[in-house]
């Protein structure tokens, strides 16, 4: 019995030494698929040797992390049986560890450690692992576009058609396009990425073969508006795509910048849609707040697709926005994980990792507090500015408020504009309550409203 006891202390050792070093073999999983994402690189020979010897520095350092972590768990658990055969007189050899009841010490000493709770509480709604899997899927992009390639080719094999006449929602942070695009979505003709996809964002195909969630429960999104979300549910996950294609280039420190797409890129655009649709029946639609950042690029190419432009009153948008990034900053410094997620999804519009658009009419960056209204409706009026340079029979500008009040007759709108044969659904109108904040610049504030007045013109 004693000896029995002996195993259960010495594989609880083991176990615990392990998972309380697990980050290292954490570490070497992310390094073993960074290494493979450097390897496939499609970059010239020098640029690419020095990338792979700096891939595997990191990889050999994780790996001899991971060896100490083994060496220290097997020392631990080797002190027990040490001091029972010293103790008891028995050789090591003479000790048995086939029977039933040392296979079932040696079991409950070795998984108990794992269903202990340890450390700080995770309140995020990714476990460990699954923070591991995001990390190996979104922070490499040479194996996403690999994967990308070959997803593109079965669909082409399968005959599904590129369409150009396909939807994107845009307009800034907190304008109502979440909203709209749900809206839309309800119609069938419509189709769109959604977390589901997550976080094999470009070979949701592939992914789906092995993820497949239900309906599941919903509940209101991390915003806190009131709008409900599930694991199936339409989300902004398509800029992904766009970070691939660009390495990430036009992401600065504080600001992204306006910048043109090419022909390739935008054929592989056309291609990641297919991938998305599966269906020549089906119009692709996304909601995508950076997309102002290559619309005349993407424009310059297809005279087709429909861009839907939401903006609303600019001291309650910029309020909206103002509270949002205190909500966000205080999330991401709780749980830095929501900032890496954002990150990975070019979600910058509030929070830690705020940034600012600047288009090519204009390099000048808006100063001040973020955490004071002005700045905030700095943000607004840099961004509606742009926006009223862009004129196509194609791009609609929808006022948020009209929007509210009837749901149904803008959603019939957009619809005459795709040309989608489909009755928009009854929908009921809504009201924001939401209350502007105070202590702004009347001139700052004069100076949005003239915008505001032009984008109802042009609405």
């Amino acid at each position: 019995m004693i000896f029995y006891s002996v195993l259960f202390i010495s594989f609880f050792l083991v176990a615990l030494v392990i998972r309380s070093a697990r980050s290292a073999f954490y570490a070497l999983a992310e390094h073993s698929v960074a290494l493979v994402d450097e390897l496939i690189a499609d970059l010239d020979d020098e640029a690419k040797i020095k990338l792979v010897q700096k891939g595997t520095t990191r990889l050999v350092v994780s790996l001899l992390r991971m060896v100490l972590v083994i060496i220290a768990a097997l020392t631990a658990g080797s002190i027990p049986v040490a001091l029972f055969c010293i103790i008891s007189g028995t050789g090591f050899h003479d000790l048995v560890f086939s029977s039933f009841y040392s296979i079932l010490s040696i079991s409950l000493g070795a998984t108990i450690p794992f269903l202990l709770p340890m450390g700080k509480k995770n309140d995020s709604d990714y476990s460990e692992l699954s923070r591991l899997l995001h990390r190996m899927a979104l922070d490499n992009y040479h194996i996403a576009n690999r994967l990308f390639r070959q997803e593109s080719r079965k669909m082409a094999r399968k005959k599904v058609e590129k369409r150009e006449d396909f939807v994107v929602i845009s307009g800034l942070a907190r304008a109502g396009t979440t909203s709209l695009m749900n809206d839309l979505s309800r119609i069938s003709d419509f189709v769109s990425l959604s977390y589901a996809n997550m976080p094999f964002l470009m070979c949701p195909n592939l992914w789906a073969k092995v993820y497949r969630p239900g309906s599941g429960k919903q509940k209101e999104r991390s915003h806190r508006d009131g709008i409900m979300i599930g694991l199936n549910s339409n989300e902004a996950l398509e800029e992904f795509f766009f970070k691939v294609k660009a390495n990430d280039a036009y992401i600065h420190d504080s600001c992204l910048s306006e910048y043109a797409i090419s022909r390739e890129d935008y054929g592989d655009y056309l291609d990641y849609q297919r991938v998305i649709r599966l269906d020549n029946r089906k119009v692709y639609l996304a909601k995508n707040n950076n997309f102002m950042l290559r619309y005349r690029s993407v424009r310059s190419f297809n005279e087709d697709f429909v861009m839907v432009i939401l903006y609303r009153d600019p001291l309650t948008h910029a309020s909206s926005l103002l509270e949002k990034h205190r909500e966000y900053k205080k999330m991401q410094e709780a749980d830095p994980f929501v900032l890496e997620y954002m990150n990975w999804l070019g979600h910058h519009e509030f929070g830690m990792n705020q940034k600012q658009f600047i288009f090519s009419q204009s390099n000048d960056e808006i100063r001040g507090d973020q955490d004071s209204l002005d700045y905030w409706l700095g943000i607004w009026i840099n961004y509606y500015r742009y926006a009223l340079t862009v004129h196509h029979p194609r791009t609609i500008f929808i006022n948020y408020e009209a929007y509210c009040h009837d749901p149904t007759g803008t959603l019939g709108t957009i619809l005459r504009v795709t040309g989608v044969a489909a009755d928009p659904p009854a929908l009921h109108p809504f009201h924001n309550r939401r209350e502007a904040g105070t202590g702004y610049s009347n001139q700052l504030h004069e100076a949005a409203l003239e915008i505001y007045r032009q984008l109802d013109g042009m609405a």
